[in-house]
């Protein structure tokens, strides 16, 4: 969980996880050829889950989640651009996506020590 963003970031629950798995079947779907945007996946979804009687609802950052969750657990090659999410089992792409990662993560802690200096 984050900080500010507690409501997001909480965990999985347990009706989101009950759905992981058709989540990633979508995902295994789509290609580097042919990327899916969170908002088309998060409208599927909910689509999905209004028809077969889910009470839960699919957002934005709930999606981020799960994505985080099938990263961080290894389940499939999840890979994001500019153009969509996909699955790859290229590994150059999946090294791509790793350094992609880490520069972010380097952009994240360079803000961080940025705002130390005012403490």
């Amino acid at each position: 969980m984050i900080t500010g963003f507690e409501e997001h970031t909480s965990e999985l629950t347990a009706e989101e996880m009950e759905i992981l798995n058709i989540v990633i079947h979508g995902f295994r779907q789509y290609k580097k050829n042919n990327p899916i945007k969170s908002e088309l996946i998060v409208t599927r979804m909910n689509q999905y889950l209004q028809y077969n009687g889910y009470k839960i609802k699919m957002t934005g950052p709930r999606l981020r989640k799960m994505v985080n969750y099938i990263r961080s657990n290894g389940l499939i090659p999840l890979i994001a651009n500019s153009q969509g999410y996909f699955t790859s089992d290229c590994k150059q792409t999946i090294l791509e996506q790793i350094t992609s990662l880490q520069e972010r993560a380097n952009s994240i802690e360079r803000c961080a020590q940025g705002l130390k200096k005012f403490l």
